[in-house]
């Protein structure tokens, strides 16, 4: 019982006069997917979405969570005796708030450091005035009984055909860099980032083809902190063959405070947790900002480029066969929300070079759409019938990629609301695939393309409108983002999901979602022109649609748009397949 966990959590925090602890959705590398090893705020608090904060102090208990989870979380929290405080809704305070006012001036914070960032640290320490922060303490993680065992995968060499660069280029780029910005070390603590810079994947996290360690480079010396056990012969050999030192996990707190003084190391204060911070020598001259190699892989070659497109072809054509089978499987009455997600999954294995799902599949139907993050399970599942929208939010991690896709389809009969929250998803969707802005642009004015046809109809969504998308690593990718709040500019080859939606609560929720990437439109006198090029390939269902809502031009783009879904898919499908193909991209 949750209510039990809290109870000796408390008496745990009484032993050290602790006046309130945090429980943040993290591990050691501040990931956002996590082991589950690392699942300690779920384990506390028994709600199981992907982001939130957790904080107990002596008579109260609050979770900190946004507008993705606000439903999922009032459900999973209801007899906890934890209280939902929603982030970015007005009136609701932020968990430092309440750290104010339910903790003393001199009072003590507690929290495990080795799960929580440089970049919250110094923001709570900041606030907190003189209240005393305390990172040594590991307490869920003590009272935690049947904990999970470590990830203990063994990792493999991702061939060049896929990734267009060799592990050798990429360290020789990033010397590169710290030599021209003076930097004698770089410290890289996000597991993505490694795959990315050595070439090679993992399975130490669902969803996620990543090894988890740490890594140390200098000019003449670059060290890989692994569990060894994950390295067979070949790997042993290849990391040899690249210079690249193999120590064990936990050596990485040796290497660092053998870093002499006077030395500069760059770091992520973002990916980078107190506790690997603490053990930096003090002279030593610390340089923040974003991983450098986070900034290299955002932006993607020519072959990267290649293959994402063969994995969004090889995707869109399962999905094909997926939703044709859904809107044939729904007259029998019997096809749920969880069936349909396990066929899905079904149909992504019989592709050749299929590694595992991107993300959990989101298979909603009517009122479970608008919980933006839903996913069915056996046990809460909805039959699916002739009426209504079915939204499936899905993606897979390929050879060739990693897709993510969102499609709403028409199951039935609809409403005039339904129809109308419909089209205006769909006018945001093309009104930025059609964006052309200027050299320099950054994610939070390229959200207002999108949010314009919201808000000229008063509506609109709290979830971020695009996200940068891996390369058979992580689904969500930094540093570039579609979202009011994001200044990082958009430049050349980067990725971008784009995923507008209307959520209208125990009623129906919609999004759209295609991934794009940034090419050149032009350069004349005013500068350089840029805009999106689209890599998804589905069809977008028409039925929907109240047609006197669009303007020519957007009905032009729709039709080229399915038009050419029709042109990719045709080859890769037959029969029953292609016949639904052709229905669904029927001009307007």
């Amino acid at each position: 019982m949750i209510i039990d966990k809290l109870t000796e959590l408390r008496q745990m925090m009484q032993e050290r006069n602790i006046d309130a602890y945090i429980v943040t959705t993290s591990d050691p590398h501040q990931s956002e997917y996590l082991a589950d090893y690392y699942k300690t705020r779920e384990f506390i608090t028994g709600f199981s979405g992907s982001y939130g904060t957790f904080v107990i102090t002596e008579n109260k208990a609050g979770l900190w969570t946004d507008s993705r989870y606000f439903i999922q979380a009032e459900r999973q929290l209801e007899y906890s005796t934890i209280e939902l405080y929603k982030m970015g809704v007005k009136g609701q305070i932020s968990y430092e708030e309440f750290l104010k006012n339910e903790v003393n001036e001199f009072g003590k914070i507690g929290f495990n450091g080795e799960c929580f960032s440089i970049s919250e640290y110094k923001s709570l320490s900041e606030k907190m005035g003189n209240r005393m922060l305390i990172s040594d303490l590991s307490y869920v993680e003590d009272m935690w009984k049947n904990r999970p065992s470590l990830p203990d995968s063994k990792i493999w060499i991702y061939d060049q055909k896929y990734t267009g660069e060799s592990l050798e280029s990429k360290l020789k780029r990033l010397r590169k860099i710290m030599k021209e910005r003076d930097y004698d070390y770089t410290f890289i603590a996000a597991p993505e980032d490694i795959c990315y810079l050595l070439n090679i994947r993992g399975d130490d996290v669902s969803y996620n083809p990543i090894v988890l360690s740490y890594m140390l480079i200098s000019q003449n010396r670059a060290y890989l902190c692994i569990d060894q056990s994950k390295l067979d012969d070949d790997i042993k050999e290849y990391f040899a063959e690249n210079n690249i030192k193999i120590q064990s996990y936990n050596y990485i707190y040796d290497l660092l405070r053998d870093i002499k003084g006077q030395s500069r190391i760059y770091l992520d204060p973002k990916r980078t947790n107190v506790n690997i911070y603490e053990s930096i020598n003090s002279n030593v001259r610390i340089i923040t900002g974003t991983n450098l190699v986070t900034q290299m892989k955002a932006i993607k070659n020519k072959i990267e480029l290649s293959n994402e497109k063969k994995a969004y072809l090889t995707d869109c054509k399962t999905l094909i066969k997926f939703f044709r089978w859904v809107e044939t499987g729904v007259i029998t009455g019997n096809l749920t929300e969880s069936l349909a997600s396990k066929k899905l999954l079904d149909l992504r294995k019989q592709n050749k070079n299929f590694i595992e799902e991107s993300f959990e599949t989101i298979a909603a139907y009517k009122e479970n759409a608008a919980i933006v993050h839903y996913s069915p399970t056996r046990s809460i599942s909805k039959t699916l019938k002739n009426s209504g929208l079915f939204l499936v939010d899905s993606g897979a991690h390929y050879l060739e990629g990693t897709t993510d896709i969102t499609r709403t389809i028409v199951l039935g009969e609809l409403t005039d609301k339904e129809k109308e929250d419909y089209t205006i998803v769909l006018k945001s969707l093309i009104m930025l695939s059609k964006a052309i802005f200027k050299e320099g642009t950054n994610g939070q004015r390229l959200d207002a393309f999108c949010k314009y046809q919201m808000w000229q109809n008063k509506r609109d969504y709290f979830h971020g409108t695009g996200h940068g998308i891996g390369f058979s690593l992580t689904v969500h990718e930094g540093p570039q983002s579609i979202s009011q709040n994001s200044n990082v500019i958009f430049r050349e080859n980067m990725t971008s999901s784009i995923e507008p939606g209307i959520y209208v609560e125990n009623s129906h929720g919609i999004r759209l979602e295609n991934e794009v990437y940034v090419k050149e439109i032009e350069e004349n006198e005013f500068g350089k022109f840029l805009g999106f090029e689209t890599l998804t390939f589905l069809p977008i269902d028409t039925r929907a649609i109240k047609k006197d809502m669009l303007n020519d031009d957007e009905i032009e783009w729709l039709n080229n748009y399915n038009t050419k879904c029709r042109e990719e898919l045709s080859p890769l499908l037959e029969g029953g397949d292609l016949q639904y193909l052709e229905m669904m991209t029927k001009e307007i």
